[in-house]
């Protein structure tokens, strides 16, 4: 069976999105820490949306999306119902605001604290930056995993490092990076840029899982993370569907022993693969599946991604072999059609 999460447009997607996140946290009686905004527009590529994954998992957060220029009104009544809900602290609920003036204006800014939030901005000189600027925000709660056996081999802090100019390959990253508590690093596709080598260091990561095949991240800054003395796990698939179906396997696979061998390769351990309902976003374009990653990471479910045209066969092959019994699909129809979400319900277990 599949259900939706829809709104009029990506915004409003978005706000109910975020009462989903409040409903999952308040099952497990815990309250939100705070709000996340960052820009839906499609010029930006959702590449700061992306980065916030890590601290939706952090602040137990959910993410809202915003025009550059102005607050949307979906995005402004989500606020009016999520602040008051936020753990009580010293002075007005905090939204952090991700990105600088450049991607979210100072006029959504304005309105946002005229709503009665404290805005905290998470940002950086250009998105590496920001990503790193979140990474540090986090800190206190990263997590370390045990995934390559052999001299490579123990728990060890990690990082996921996607494209900062394409999220495609990492869209399924922002649950991992929110429920396992690891950072989500950018980089360019052909050098490690200054922010993100920064960030590593400062954060004493020993282990970076990289996403995608050479025309995102190219060998050159694989090699450059070797340099650094860090253990490089890619992670890649045919295409971006098939790289989100190895992500699910690595997020799910248990983590390494004593007993490891030098080949021998772990995950995170992460409970996806025992949730019985999953969710399913439009792998084209980002905004519903990016909203969708704090949830999803919060819930413990699987997001999977598809083609509006058509099922991806990555996605297809993979759906079978979880737990997934019913699907909830991410968007209205226009994101993610009826005969896809339909196609995807079609292959699951009975």
């Amino acid at each position: 069976m599949a259900d939706r999460i829809g709104g009029d447009d990506r915004y409003a997607t978005a706000a109910l999105i975020a009462t989903e996140v409040v409903s999952v946290l308040r099952a497990a009686g815990q309250t939100p820490g705070g709000v996340l905004l960052a820009s839906g527009e499609d010029a930006s590529g959702g590449i700061d949306a992306l980065a916030a994954s890590f601290l939706a998992g952090h602040l137990r957060a959910p993410l809202l999306l915003t025009a550059r220029g102005a607050l949307p009104a979906p995005t402004a009544t989500a606020l009016r119902d999520l602040l008051p809900r936020i753990a009580p602290t010293q002075g007005p609920p905090a939204v952090h605001v991700m990105g600088g003036t450049a991607v979210v204006t100072a006029d959504v800014e304005r309105a946002v604290a005229a709503l009665g939030a404290r805005v905290v901005r998470v940002a950086g000189d250009d998105r590496y930056a920001t990503a790193a600027a979140a990474a540090r925000l986090g800190a206190s709660t990263a997590q370390t995993y045990a995934l390559l056996g052999g001299g490579s081999g123990g728990a060890k802090r990690t990082a996921i490092l996607a494209s900062g100019t394409n999220p495609a390959d990492a869209l399924s990253a922002g649950p991992l990076a929110c429920a396992a508590g690891v950072p989500l690093l950018l980089t360019q596709r052909d050098a490690l840029p200054d922010a993100t080598r920064s960030a590593l260091a400062e954060l004493q990561v020993r282990q970076v899982v990289t996403l995608g095949g050479p025309a995102a991240i190219a060998t050159s800054v694989l090699d450059a993370l070797v340099g650094l003395g860090l253990s490089v796990l890619p992670v890649r698939g045919d295409d971006r569907f098939d790289t989100a179906a190895v992500l699910l396997a690595l997020a799910c696979a248990p983590q390494l022993d004593g007993t490891a061998k030098d080949d021998d390769v772990g995950g995170f351990g992460i409970p996806f693969d025992g949730a019985t309902t999953g969710y399913l976003a439009n792998g084209v374009r980002f905004p519903d599946a990016l909203a969708c990653g704090p949830l999803a990471g919060l819930a413990r479910r699987p997001l999977f991604v598809t083609s509006p045209t058509a099922l991806a066969e990555a996605t297809r092959s993979v759906l079978p072999g979880t737990g997934v019994r019913s699907l909830i699909g991410v968007g209205r129809s226009g994101a993610l059609p009826d005969a896809v979400l339909d196609a995807a319900v079609a292959v699951l277990p009975r």
